[in-house]
C-alpha cells in the first residue's frame, strides 16, 4: 500500500515535529525520538524495509482482488445483504455476509427467533434444580456469529 510508504516517508523527513504526538512524560526526550526518527538506514536495513513493505503491498493487493470475488459471489443475496443492514448496528457489507453465511438465508430451519438465538449462543443457559441455580452463563454456542451481533 503506497499510502504506508508515503506515511513513513514523511515520518523520516527532517521538518517533522514530533512534539504534538508525544505524551507528556515523553516531552523532555523529544530531540532523541527526532533523531531517531531521522536516523540513518543502511542500505542492508533500506533493502529489509522495501521488501516488506513490497509484502505488505501484495497483501493489500490480495485482500482486494479477495473482496471483489466474494462480492460477485454475494450478487444473488443482495436482497438479503440489504435487509440485515438495517439492522442497528450492522453497517458493514462484509458483516451482512458473514451473518448469512453463518445463519443462511432459509429461516425455516429455525421454529422461532428464540431457537434463532439459542443456537447463535445468544441466551443465557437455564441451569436449575431444585430451586438452586446452577449456572447461567452464555453457552459457548455460535463462536463465529457472536462476535458479529455483539458489535
Amino acid at each position: 500500500m503506497q499510502t504506508k510508504r508515503k506515511y513513513f516517508l514523511f515520518l523520516s523527513s527532517s521538518d517533522f515535529d514530533v512534539e504534538p504526538l508525544l505524551h507528556g512524560s515523553m516531552r523532555d526526550k523529544k530531540e532523541m525520538i527526532t533523531k531517531s526518527i531521522n536516523g540513518n538506514l543502511t542500505k542492508p536495513q533500506a533493502e529489509k524495509m522495501r521488501i516488506c513493505f513490497d509484502h505488505f503491498d501484495n497483501i493489500e493487493k490480495l485482500k482486494a482482488d479477495l473482496e471483489s470475488v466474494i462480492l460477485n459471489m454475494i450478487e444473488p443475496f443482495m436482497k438479503q445483504i440489504e435487509l440485515i443492514l438495517t439492522i442497528p448496528g450492522i453497517k458493514d457489507t462484509f458483516t451482512a455476509i458473514a451473518i448469512i453465511g453463518e445463519i443462511g438465508v432459509d429461516m425455516s430451519v429455525f421454529q422461532s427467533s428464540k431457537h434463532l438465538c439459542s443456537w447463535a449462543g445468544l441466551t443465557p443457559q437455564n441451569n436449575e434444580s431444585a430451586g438452586k441455580k446452577k449456572s447461567v452463563r452464555v453457552s459457548r454456542a455460535g463462536v463465529y456469529i457472536k462476535p458479529l451481533l455483539l458489535t
